[in-house]
């Protein structure tokens, strides 16, 4: 795999009604299998999960990111569904509720533009409002 694409990628996080967005530029691959596209980049110190490599899945009907590396996780978003996940932090391992409220995607063979909505609640309560999206362009 060749980081031959251009990664931008705008996370929103709300949180007690704080809002707070990291906006990363990073190179990173891009690929489809089967029915499915992939995007996986190096983490940075900007995320607070430098030295792990991402993955993001996307697909017709739902989404997956999945970190590798000393901080391991896996979101399952897929709308109006709620999904359970493993979520390590620096902080510690938690294990989520990922209630998927929007996916959109326009993916083809040379890029294109992913939005995610989804929610992160522990023990029935709201944890946080998250908006990712990601613009992929070969280089």
């Amino acid at each position: 795999m060749q980081d031959n694409y251009l990664i931008q990628i705008l996370g929103t996080v709300v949180t007690d009604g704080d809002s707070e967005t990291i906006d990363l530029t990073t190179t990173g691959a891009f690929y489809k299998k089967e029915d499915k596209y992939y995007v996986c980049y190096d983490e940075s110190a900007a995320t607070g999960f430098d030295g792990s490599k991402t993955c993001v899945k996307v697909w017709d009907k739902g989404a997956s990111i999945t970190r590798f590396g000393r901080y391991k996780s896996c979101l399952m978003i897929e709308k109006g569904i709620t999904n359970l996940c493993n979520y390590d932090t620096p902080a510690g391992s938690l294990v989520l509720d990922i209630n998927g409220v929007e996916i959109d995607s326009n993916l083809t063979e040379k890029g294109g533009e992913v939005n995610l909505e989804y929610t992160l609640n522990s023990g029935g309560l709201l944890i946080s409002e998250n908006k990712l999206k990601m613009n992929i362009k070969e280089l």
